[in-house]
């Protein structure tokens, strides 16, 4: 689906304020993302599942290669208009959030790989790595319904 939204020029952002080219899609304040293993081993698969058999949860794989939990929630100070309420005093990790990166302004997905349930883990695992796919079958982590 194509966006709206305005793109940042490829050089960056040249004598502009992230603010003044900022969307009010708000996608960064409505979500949380912390940093997990990436699923290398049948235990943190077996972790990753559990995470997906939760509703709403996602996992993704950055463009730089670290894996994220997402849970959706939004930004208690996230003002009907999109804008920050709290822009004066807001935390750090919001102060050096990377524009040219944003979700809102990159014609290009945040995530390159994302699931939103544990079939699409287990299609993703036969297809790329088949012999960790086949050790989760062995242990019996891959219920019966979600065999690929």
């Amino acid at each position: 689906m194509k966006s709206n939204l305005p793109t940042l020029p490829p050089d960056g952002l040249p004598g502009l304020a992230p603010i003044d080219v900022c969307p009010s899609c708000a996608k960064c304040c409505k979500h949380v993302a912390v940093g997990i293993d990436p699923p290398d081993s049948v235990r943190r698969i077996s972790t990753i599942l559990w995470f997906l058999y939760h509703k709403d949860i996602s996992i993704y794989q950055s463009h730089d290669n670290d894996w994220f939990i997402v849970f959706p929630t939004t930004c208690e100070f996230l003002r009907p208009d999109g804008l920050c309420g709290i822009y004066e005093n807001r935390p750090l990790i919001c102060r050096e959030y990377d524009i040219v990166g944003c979700e809102g302004t990159s014609q290009e997905p945040a995530e390159k790989i994302k699931f939103e349930n544990a079939k699409q883990l287990f299609v993703w695992l036969s297809k790329t790595r088949k012999a960790l796919y086949r050790r989760c079958l062995e242990r019996g982590i891959v219920p019966e319904k979600l065999r690929v």
